[in-house]
């Protein structure tokens, strides 16, 4: 069920192919990973941003998508800086688009594992990573680039699905879900770090024809990579939403440079 990254240029590839697939979709759907975290995320933000000495600060947001994050500050009134990174040609083009008359707002085209425009290093009071570390092959490297934009006080914003959850979208029966756990159990006793490409959750069912990558990565991945960036944590909840079609564990992590 699971397979292991040892290609990561074959794993990039597909999953890039699948979000160029996916695009129209994702800008113009009801998406259920939103909904689940809106009202939430109303909260923290607003808490997040209170405790911001910055006039106006510069928030970066690795993995823009539709610009969902940039609408919610948008909605709770507070006044940013933002740089949205996606490795998606059309997600760039339709949020430069749609906020052309935006002078305080940039759009950037590029890999979250690949070198930073120097205009983005040191230079953000708060990085957001929503649901995208676990679509990265390279986490040692993205986690390094989110560190690097931040300046010193500033903070890492991550939303993320509970890895076991995400496995979850696999199977239909318990026998199933136990074979599962076993091959991942094994997979991370050898090092692997295990994938898989999942269809879109609709909420009440999957998108047959759209996929993205699961990337199975653990709490304990993310503190690793945080402490050797000299990151701490100072904030984590959770968001419950286990009685859908696909249960879910959405987690929320904020590490401070």
């Amino acid at each position: 069920m699971l397979e292991s990254l040892h290609d990561k240029l074959a794993f990039k590839k597909r999953n890039f192919k699948g979000w160029q697939r996916n695009a129209d979709f994702w800008l113009h759907s009801p998406l259920r990973h939103l909904e689940d975290t809106r009202d939430f995320l109303t909260h923290k933000l607003s808490s997040l941003f209170k405790d911001i000495s910055s006039e106006k600060p510069t928030v970066v947001d690795m993995g823009a998508g539709s610009g969902w994050a940039l609408d919610l500050l948008r909605e709770l009134e507070i006044k940013c800086r933002y740089a949205g990174l996606d490795f998606n040609p059309k997600f760039i083009d339709f949020l430069e688009e749609r906020f052309s008359n935006e002078s305080d707002y940039s759009f950037y085209q590029i890999d979250l594992e690949d070198e930073l425009p120097i205009e983005l290093l040191n230079a953000a009071d708060v990085v957001f990573n929503f649901f995208n570390f676990f679509e990265i092959a390279n986490l040692e490297k993205a986690f390094k680039n989110a560190s690097l934009m931040l300046k010193p006080g500033g903070k890492l914003v991550v939303m993320t699905i509970d890895s076991y959850y995400l496995m979850f979208a696999l199977v239909e029966s318990l026998p199933e879900l136990k074979e599962l756990l076993s091959e991942y159990e094994l997979r991370k006793i050898a090092g692997d770090v295990p994938y898989f490409f999942q269809k879109i959750d609709l909420g009440d069912g999957e998108s047959e024809e759209y996929e993205y990558a699961s990337v199975l990565y653990s709490l304990g991945d993310y503190y690793r990579e945080a402490r050797s960036n000299d990151l701490r944590l100072v904030d984590y909840s959770e968001v419950i939403k286990t009685s859908k079609f696909i249960p879910k564990v959405y987690q929320y992590i904020v590490l401070e440079k």
